[in-house]
């Protein structure tokens, strides 16, 4: 609370402190749960506060929940006292004659800040520490805690990523009370995962492309959630490549309709974030290389220190770091300032960019086609850094089509195709990166079995990109076909 952030906007005398001891209740049948709904009393200084909420959205640890208190006299459940509310009928069905029982407690201190943006927005910043318990568990509470009580959604996300840059925060996406449901067990609505992208095809390119943008940033930070959840496992790295790719390229494509300083500056950061990712991929790409040579038994075993061991040692060391940097919070300020300038280009409704979302994402579609098609017709499937600049573009063309499908028109043969172009030309620039990955571990102290498996691999893996590189202008052709309406 006595950030420079915080301090040089706080209001005079805005600061406080209290402890809060809260039970959540619910009905033998959690049909409260089921519904959706959280119910609790709260004890705040002197008073007892019931609670409900429920409903609303929680996107990328950005919440907007419906809420109903009610001051009451102790701690005992009654939810007639909600009678006089929007919520009291439904509330009142949905428990019936059953009884209400505890199933969460939490305790915590809480301290809080009331803060004036520039802009006027008021926000209450409340820091909260200590613990949530349910049946024989408990969980930490730490967490900071940001209120719009009035103004623009903008200004808390431009509060928030200056409290990143300051400390090592993450958003979270689950409530008190979520949490508090899984450590009990008894989390039966589980939060949903990539969502789909919902696109307006009436919109205009400028608010289309912001609300886009916007979905795209919090698809980002539930896969950030998942990874760092599990981050041994390769398909939640990838799906956190495929996530902030996807963001990149509608972003570039956005890029023309937006401040060009601003452009410049945050596609720079996220493509600090995707370098970071990227070491870990190039692990992942190589053992499964190593993986389906073993598999095909083109490499003997017995081999006391094997290549598959050495690469997963390497990944758990680079797994480490990356899991460091996103836990200290290296993407949070990057994409909470982003979304602040996408919120606040909404907030503005421009409307000098006249063209709807679906003419102008063709348009520029297009242009990217162009560029790719003169890459191609000269392009040397055997010069790698050649291959793999072409490779960058293709995928930067199928992420956006993908997203902007239901804007395109009769796009998905030319999406099928960009997929195929891409993992063909995936498999050669993989295998440029493993070799490079590979030869490294080939210093004096490596073992000959090391260096038997590593050739052996790379030999392997010589075959599949010759046979590739022999098809690749057949490939290329039925790509061509697939994009020649757009040129």
């Amino acid at each position: 609370m006595t950030a420079q952030s915080l301090t040089a906007v706080a209001m005079p005398g805005g600061g406080g402190r209290q402890v809060l001891d809260a039970r959540y209740f619910d009905t033998p049948t959690y049909c409260l749960q089921k519904a959706e709904l959280a119910y609790r009393i709260r004890r705040e200084g002197e008073q007892w506060v019931a609670t409900v909420k429920g409903g609303g959205l929680s996107s990328g640890g950005l919440h907007e929940r419906q809420e109903w208190n009610i001051v009451v006299h102790d701690a005992q459940p009654d939810i007639t006292v909600f009678q006089g509310t929007d919520i009291g009928k439904k509330l009142i069905e949905l428990v019936g004659g059953q009884s209400l029982e505890p199933i969460i407690i939490t305790k915590f201190e809480r301290r809080t800040l009331d803060i004036i943006m520039p802009d006027h927005s008021q926000i209450e910043v409340a820091a909260d520490q200590g613990t949530i318990v349910a049946g024989s568990g408990n969980t930490p509470i730490l967490e900071v805690e940001l209120e719009l009580k009035s103004g623009k959604p903008s200004a808390l996300l431009r509060l928030g990523a200056a409290l990143a840059r300051e400390f090592p925060l993450l958003p979270e996406s689950d409530s008190k009370f979520y949490r508090g449901l899984k450590l009990a067990g008894l989390a039966t609505v589980q939060p949903q995962k990539n969502i789909k992208i919902q696109v307006d095809k009436n919109k205009l390119a400028t608010e289309g492309l912001c609300s886009i943008l916007i979905q795209l940033i919090a698809q980002f930070l539930v896969a950030q959630q998942v990874f760092l959840a599990q981050p041994t496992q390769p398909e939640h790295v990838h799906e956190l490549r495929i996530s902030l790719r996807r963001l990149r390229s509608i972003l570039e494509l956005y890029g023309p309709l937006v401040d060009s300083e601003q452009y410049k500056y945050h596609q720079a950061e996220l493509r600090k974030l995707g370098q970071l990712l990227g070491g870990l991929r190039e692990i992942d790409m190589a053992y499964a290389t190593w993986q389906r040579c073993s598999d095909g038994q083109f490499i003997p075993s017995g081999n006391k220190i094997s290549l598959g061991i050495v690469l997963a040692k390497q990944r758990l060391l680079e797994a480490e770091k990356v899991c460091s940097a996103l836990h200290a919070g290296h993407a949070t300020p990057i994409v909470l300032q982003l979304w602040a300038m996408l919120s606040e280009i909404k907030e503005q409704q421009l409307t000098e960019h006249q063209r709807t979302l679906g003419e102008y994402s063709m348009s520029r579609l297009a242009s990217w086609l162009k560029t790719v098609a003169k890459q191609g017709k000269t392009i040397d499937w055997t010069v790698i850094e050649n291959v793999h600049k072409l490779r960058l573009q293709i995928k930067k063309i199928r992420y956006a089509a993908e997203v902007l499908e239901p804007v395109l028109y009769e796009v998905s043969q030319l999406i099928s195709r960009l997929d195929i172009l891409q993992n063909n030309l995936g498999l050669l620039s993989d295998a440029d990166s493993t070799n490079r990955l590979l030869k490294k571990m080939l210093t004096a102290k490596a073992t000959k079995a090391l260096h038997l498996e590593v050739g052996m691999v790379m030999g392997w893996q010589g075959r599949e990109v010759l046979s590739m590189q022999g098809k690749m202008d057949k490939q290329w052709k039925k790509f061509y076909r697939a994009a020649e309406r757009w040129l």
